[in-house]
């Protein structure tokens, strides 16, 4: 990861709203939670790069996401995707698209794959380029035309890049960039966000405010690290501790939850005894510690 590690932050308008930036840190959340259920190790980093980054331990390579809302649209286009906004001074920034293609160009083998979240879908032209690569078909070879309409799209943008280059950086972006439709509507993410944390949780000996409480925590991790400046070039080592939340958070969590209903009943036990006559006691006593022992 040295050229990720070494790059300087592209400039981000981040969340540009409460809501917007609420959605983000949930959404990194739940993310985190079924990466988890899968069984995956991985680190993520909140708004370096990109609105999040991933990485799988011991990977040199990186996963970078971005997450949008929408509010005025029901699905996204082509048109939507490469539009482009302008400055102040008269330039433009990149598009969505076009942000993406960048980490591509920037961090090159670095980059895996990239991906583009929302509360809403894509349309036919979209979900068309995404059934090819997601059936690990060239769309180039499928679909030529459409293959040919993103190209030209992108070329808008990086026109001065060399041509050799940006078709290089082209074909490992029209082949790894996914766009898709989030499980987080705009209206009831927080209780998806839960009713999944709990779940993964699967413990019956915690109580459901405990729970809460422990979710509130990961989440203003997340927006902590999320808001977090730091300065480039930055080591891995740093890096982790100010912009990383490791899925060893749900391990650790669960380790400790165990431990303490083991505790919780070896508890019971006692205070059975302390009810107790002492002839049953001395015997409820002796079952205790053997019982708490083999926990």
């Amino acid at each position: 990861m040295q050229t990720i590690l070494n790059s300087s932050l592209r400039e981000k308008a981040g969340s540009d709203s409460y809501n917007r930036f609420e959605y983000q840190a949930h959404w990194i959340v739940y993310h985190m939670i079924q990466e988890y259920k899968n069984g995956n190790d991985y680190i993520i980093f909140c708004e370096f790069h990109d609105d999040m980054a991933k990485s799988k331990q011991g990977e040199s390579c990186a996963g970078f996401f971005q997450i949008k809302t929408s509010a005025k649209y029901k699905e996204w286009s082509f048109s939507r995707l490469f539009n482009r906004t302008k400055k102040q001074d008269g330039s433009y920034k990149h598009s969505f698209l076009g942000f993406i293609f960048y980490n591509f160009l920037n961090f090159k083998n670095e980059c895996n794959k990239c991906h583009f979240v929302s509360n809403i879908g894509m349309d036919t032209e979209v979900s068309t380029w995404q059934s090819v690569i997601e059936d690990n078909k060239e769309l180039k070879v499928v679909n030529p035309d459409l293959y040919k309409k993103i190209r030209e799209l992108l070329l808008l943008e990086y026109a001065n890049i060399e041509p050799d280059i940006f078709n290089v950086c082209f074909e490992s972006f029209v082949q790894n960039t996914f766009l898709y439709q989030g499980d987080l509507s705009l209206d009831n993410y927080e209780k998806i966000v839960a009713g999944e944390f709990f779940q993964a949780l699967d413990n019956k000996d915690i109580y459901t405010s405990n729970s809460n409480k422990i979710l509130r925590d990961i989440i203003d991790e997340v927006r902590k690290k999320s808001k977090t400046l730091i300065k480039m070039p930055i080591s891995y080592t740093s890096l982790v501790r100010k912009k990383g939340v490791s899925s060893e958070v749900f391990s650790k969590l669960k380790q400790v939850m165990s431990s303490s209903a083991r505790a919780a009943r070896s508890r019971f036990l006692l205070f059975q005894v302390i009810k107790s006559t002492w002839p049953v006691s001395g015997i409820v006593l002796q079952r205790s510690k053997i019982h708490a022992f083999c926990l």
